[in-house]
């Protein structure tokens, strides 16, 4: 694809992203204002000016760190590889294999090395806040790294069935920079003018930013020769651009997109997502204009102005405390304070009412504790996993576009590293899938259970009546159903097979038992018989 080709796409990109950048500036302005899209902020500079109620801030903070640790918790085994067929779930090699791979990557990404904590709660940050999240995992050295990046950078394409097929990553780098990395694939009139020192100052003579543009653009390849396994016959194109003159450094490729792109919820006809802070934005907004105003009411209740006669004070009008005021002899009039009849008590009601709104968009409710004492644990429990049962369209949205190409995409940069265990012979050529254990999908999957354990509730009646009710029940199924729904290690569970040859053996031991025990009241019987005849003999003898 011609340089040209690529920088019109990637204007047709970036004018559909237009409104978004305003939409997302405004709710950074007042929810998360170390994100930038139309501004260019200085390094260090204030950017809270705008903020008077630390509601949403706060909110948009703690539903973040939620997810992080509710989601993908690295402390806890929040996902786990299963095979997908039912067979080969009793294969020791494949369970084996499976449990230790989960273990590695587990422990991958709870590295340093990876630095998956801090990208994903970065990104989580953006999620809330702007709708959608970039995370870029790449390869370094020996490993794999995850890295959050600003979506302010990215400009995406979706196909009809809402996949990702086009990313574009504006940015800018350092001349020497820019030549250290590129080399001599940068256009000949920008090494002509790094070598003449024309990015070191311009041609008026004051400093320039001495900095290049360029596009990295990611494609879906439609025409590739699938038996080649160059860079330039994989399932996505890589293409470098020198923007400013249209100039194609290098192409290559990558086996899947090396970006994700998850987004929070979508309408259908819209690429980029909408977040919580987006959807309460009006209401954000009405929370700093009455946080302003009760600070103004306030600050008029305690310093009010002050009225007095002209030229009755003598000097400038002094109301620090123990300040001396001259006023001229004769005037009876003194200064006095305005009484403005400002009360901020009457808004701070209002505001608390609107702030508990915003807590609500970001599901705040929901991740407090019951203020109940009366409570148990159980109880807490139940209503928190029932609270988080309304974020599962959210979930679902997050598997699809987050965590299973994130699995995936790790899994195999990984197998190409070695840094798994062989593949068992069981396995080759066969699919495994993913299952999730975290808080979150737990709840999610957990009301099943809560209805079967409500209806063995409603009937306990009946099994007190009738105990033999109870063999309507497979308790097989059920007991295993609730160990799987609750996240407990499934390694903790025998496989059926397993439990089938205990319950034969015990069988077994049982009928060998009850045949012993039937052996040795014949032995008793037969012994008792002989004992009576003999005493019979013994009385008949004369």
């Amino acid at each position: 694809m011609e340089a040209k080709d690529l920088i019109r796409r990637f204007e047709s990109a970036r004018s559909v992203r237009y409104n978004w950048e305003h939409h997302w500036q405004e709710v950074a302005d007042l929810v998360l204002p170390t994100r930038e899209f139309t501004y260019d902020y200085a390094p260090g500079e204030k950017r809270r000016n705008r903020i008077y109620s630390d509601v949403a801030p706060e909110a948009a903070e703690t539903l973040a760190a939620a997810l992080s640790g509710m989601l993908t918790n690295t402390s806890v085994r929040w996902f786990s590889l299963i095979a997908t067929d039912d067979r080969m779930k009793e294969s020791q090699a494949v369970s084996k294999y499976l449990y230790d791979t989960t273990q590695i990557m587990l422990d991958y990404f709870d590295s340093q090395q990876s630095g998956f904590s801090i990208a994903s709660h970065e990104m989580y940050l953006d999620i809330v806040t702007f709708g959608t999240g970039v995370m870029q995992v790449m390869d370094s050295g020996n490993g794999i790294r995850f890295q959050a990046k600003p979506l302010s950078a990215f400009y995406i394409v979706e196909d009809d069935n809402g996949e990702i097929t086009e990313s574009y990553r504006v940015f800018k780098l350092p001349a020497r920079e820019a030549y250290d990395t590129f080399g001599d694939g940068l256009h000949p009139e920008t090494i002509r003018g790094i070598e003449e020192g024309k990015y070191d100052r311009s041609e008026y003579g004051h400093e320039s930013d001495g900095q290049i543009e360029f596009v990295h653009a990611i494609l879906k390849r439609l025409d590739r020769d699938v038996l080649k396994l160059d860079s330039t016959n994989m399932p996505y194109a890589s293409y470098y651009v020198e923007k400013g003159n249209a100039h194609l450094i290098s192409e290559g490729g990558f086996k899947r997109m090396p970006y994700l792109f998850p987004r929070w919820s979508k309408a259908p006809a819209e690429t980029y997502g909408r977040s919580p802070a987006m959807k309460v934005l009006p209401g954000i907004k009405v929370a700093n204009a009455m946080a302003r105003t009760i600070l103004e009411a306030a600050e008029l209740a305690i310093r009010p102005p002050v009225m007095m006669p002209a030229n009755s004070i003598e000097g400038p009008l002094r109301t620090t405390p123990g300040s001396l005021i001259y006023y001229r002899q004769g005037t009876r009039d003194v200064p006095r304070p305005l009484i403005s009849g400002a009360n901020p008590a009457v808004g701070e009601g209002l505001l608390q009412r609107q702030e508990a709104r915003i807590e609500r968009a970001f599901f705040m409710d929901k991740f407090k504790l019951p203020e109940s004492d009366r409570m148990t644990a159980t109880e807490i429990i139940q209503r928190r996993q029932e609270g988080l049962l309304q974020a599962a369209p959210i979930l679902s949205r997050l598997y699809a576009e987050f965590l299973d190409p994130l699995i995936a995409l790790t899994y195999e940069k990984m197998a190409e590293k070695n840094m798994l265990p062989p593949v068992p012979e069981a396995l080759q050529g066969r699919s495994f899938k993913v299952e999730y254990r975290s808080p979150m999908a737990s709840s999610k999957r957990s009301a099943h259970i809560q209805a079967f354990l409500q209806a063995m509730q409603a009937a306990s009646p009946l099994l007190q009546v009738n105990p033999g009710v109870v063999q309507n029940l497979n308790s097989d199924v059920a007991f295993r159903d609730i160990f799987n729904a609750t996240a407990v290690d499934p390694m903790y569970l025998k496989s059926q097979a397993e439990v089938d040859r205990g319950r034969q053996q015990q069988q077994q031991q049982q009928a060998q038992m009850q045949q012993a025990q039937l052996i040795q009241q014949q032995a008793q019987a037969a012994q008792a018989s002989a004992d009576t005849l003999k005493t019979v003999q013994e009385t008949r003898q004369p």
